[in-house]
């Protein structure tokens, strides 16, 4: 990897700071900071001679996907409903590096087993001119964090005098962490602890896309038709998932039914509390990221050729309205509690998207009454077991509607990739 020379701080506090850097943002986090470290490297698509856009970026990654599980251990109950594709996530692999991968970047991943050393790899790379792209737990974050089990963000300054490490998120402008917090954050349960991305740029800074495009299509085609991972858990992901989560929704007689996992009261609330944040507020636009996939579809088909991609994005823009009204389903605006806990919990990430950190009082004060109602729920749950079959009932026919959409636009997909 060809070294490059960060700049140094003059105040004699031994600031590493990479030259220039000035990419914040982004809709998705892992393509957003992708996005963001590709554009300050000046490494461009060669069909337009312009940044990689983060649609594009996410499409050639897999995009969008679906998965549904529960994980349950005694007494605890949590829902999962993942809505990008799935890829195998551990220490020197993740949905970064396929993307790299499938550019041709050279893209080395910084593993390592305690803070002290990952910390050294960390200002190594700074000190050589390069951003790195880290990976952390959100729930860990000292700001908003979005509900996503993979996070990532970048890391372009490290301040040791002022105990500083200068980050970009999804938030338009620059953040800071304490060292003590950034750590605490890339060692957390939901993250692959001290995992990072440094990226070389190419000797030619104009890349061709064509196959990586239908290598990422190729992939969204596979997983939603066949689903991922071992045989006897395929159906926990792709098409056979949203059929799945239909079912389960109405079954009383299935173990996993929610009408046994998720009862009415307290755990049927986070159940649906959790679902709704993670089809809206994993990135900004919500919809389950299937807007962000259409706008990679349009891209796709002028790279491909292929204008026919244009009335499959327009599916997916469909399918996205579809996600937007089952989202809001799960929290009716008849049932005044349910209603303000969506708003708020959007209201939490688009705070963060327009103020940064600047937002941390209001959050705080948004989590407090999201407890605040979620303790007035556990003591008097405001709907009968009536209520609460038609509410899982009109939800499967909402999931089913999705499924009947995206199965056809995969279909149509697959059709324009052989």
């Amino acid at each position: 990897m060809k070294k490059r020379q960060a700049a140094r701080s003059t105040d004699g506090g031994g600031a590493l700071l990479v030259p220039g850097y000035q990419q914040f943002g982004g809709r998705q986090a892992e393509a957003g900071a992708l996005r963001n470290v590709l554009a300050h490297s000046g490494i461009v698509a060669a069909h337009t001679g312009e940044p990689f856009t983060e649609a594009l970026l996410f499409g050639i990654g897999g995009g969008i996907g679906l998965g549904y599980f529960v994980y349950e251990s005694g007494d605890f109950t949590s829902l999962f409903v993942a809505t990008r594709i799935t890829t195998t996530e551990n220490a020197q692999t993740g949905f970064p590096l396929t993307i790299c991968q499938r550019l041709g970047l050279v893209a080395t991943m910084q593993t390592a087993s305690t803070a002290p050393a990952a910390e050294k790899k960390l200002k190594q790379a700074l000190a050589e001119g390069y951003p790195v792209i880290v990976w952390v737990d959100p729930r860990i974050l000292p700001y908003y964090g979005p509900p996503g089990t993979y996070h990532t963000l970048v890391v372009y300054g490290f301040d040791e005098g002022k105990k500083e490490i200068y980050i970009a998120d999804r938030y338009d402008g620059a953040l800071t962490l304490t060292p003590e917090e950034l750590t605490a954050a890339r060692k957390g349960e939901g993250a692959i602890k001290f995992r990072a991305l440094v990226i070389a740029p190419p000797a030619t800074k104009r890349v061709d896309v064509k196959k990586a495009v239908q290598e990422g299509l190729g992939d969204f085609c596979a997983q939603m038709r066949e689903g991922f991972g071992p045989a006897n858990f395929k159906s926990n992901f792709g098409l056979k998932a949203l059929e799945k989560w239909a079912d389960l929704l109405t079954e009383p007689k299935d173990k996993r039914g929610w009408s046994r996992l998720f009862p009415r009261g307290p755990r049927l609330f986070q159940a649906l509390t959790t679902a709704y944040d993670q089809i809206e507020n994993r990135g900004s636009g919500g919809s389950a990221f299937r807007e962000l996939y259409a706008d990679f579809l349009v891209e796709a088909g002028e790279i491909l050729k292929q204008p026919k991609l244009n009335a499959v994005a327009d599916q997916f823009r469909d399918s996205a309205r579809l996600w937007s009204a089952l989202s809001a389903a799960l929290l009716p605006d008849s049932i005044p509690p349910f209603k303000e806990t969506k708003q708020l919990a959007t209201k939490k990430r688009t705070l963060f998207e327009k103020k940064g950190a600047a937002a941390r009082d209001e959050t705080q004060a948004i989590n407090a009454r999201l407890a605040e109602i979620k303790s007035q729920v556990e003591k008097a749950f405001p709907m009968s077991e009536a209520e609460v079959q038609d509410l899982l009932a009109d939800l499967r026919q909402r999931a089913l509607a999705i499924h009947a959409v995206e199965e056809k636009a995969a279909e149509a997909l697959q059709a324009l990739v052989r």
